[in-house]
């Protein structure tokens, strides 16, 4: 049996992709081609490239990878220092290097249009795709200047549609109430999230399966520290769906 995954951002909790993409493999169901944005355009972009999940897991553990986000401010915004140097370490310099198609929507501001890029320089996508606008600096590429593609949509399910195989979308922003925002960087998180999520309602639609962790919902979207929480939460969710997914992927 044969999926094409659709990857959502998330932050912190997009290390669920890869307890979904776990899954899947032990369930003998072959990944045929990725669409992500944001952290689902870097957890696709390590599957793409052939990393079993729960190495790349680890992987970001030890390497304490989102921490490089932080980096330094510069006119207010954050810039990504350290992170495309280490990605590079792992992922190939080129989209056509990678063991399976991927998509990763970008946002160009400039132009006001959301791109699926799948050649040429793969950096550039992966660390435009994953700056949130705000927070991040805006990542120049050719002519274009790249923020969070998550900004028009989310689950980026259309590049995948033309294939005659089923899409299974993975959205990890379930939205549940919360206590009343304390800090301004709480309100910002919010926000961001009822936002993206404006996005993906009818694009969930468009998928035959979706996976939406229910254990993600107290899970902060930039709390990093629960990665492996996270993963597992994607990981149990499919195995709770395994008779629903083995269902629809044998027709």
């Amino acid at each position: 049996m044969k999926v094409q995954l659709c990857l959502s951002g998330g932050g912190a909790r997009g290390f669920a992709h890869l307890g979904v993409a776990q899954a899947l493999s032990e369930m003998d169901i072959e990944i045929v081609r990725i669409s992500g944005t944001s952290a689902g355009a870097m957890a696709g972009s390590f599957i793409a490239a052939g990393f079993p999940p729960d190495e790349v897991l680890e992987l970001f553990i030890k390497n304490e990878l989102f921490k490089k986000f932080r980096g330094a401010f510069n006119k207010g915004l954050l810039k990504m220092c350290g992170v495309g140097p280490l990605l590079s370490k792992y992922l190939p310099e080129k989209f056509e290097d990678l063991k399976l198609p991927l998509f990763v929507a970008v946002t160009d501001i400039l132009s006001a249009k959301i791109l699926y890029l799948h050649q040429g320089k793969l950096m550039p996508a992966i660390l435009g795709s994953s700056s949130i606008p705000g927070l991040f600096k805006p990542v120049k590429f050719n002519d274009m200047l790249l923020v969070d593609g998550g900004v028009l949509n989310n689950l980026p399910v259309e590049p995948l549609q033309k294939y005659n195989v089923p899409i299974m979308g993975v959205h990890v922003n379930p939205l549940g109430p919360i206590s009343p925002p304390s800090t301004t960087w709480s309100v910002l998180e919010r926000t961001f999230h009822l936002g993206v999520f404006s996005n993906t309602v009818y694009r969930e639609e468009k998928c035959a399966i979706l996976i939406e962790p229910s254990d993600l919902k107290s899970t902060k979207v930039f709390d990093y520290r629960k990665a492996r929480e996270s993963y597992k939460a994607g990981y149990d969710q499919v195995r709770r769906q395994s008779v629903e997914i083995l269902q629809k992927l044998s027709k």
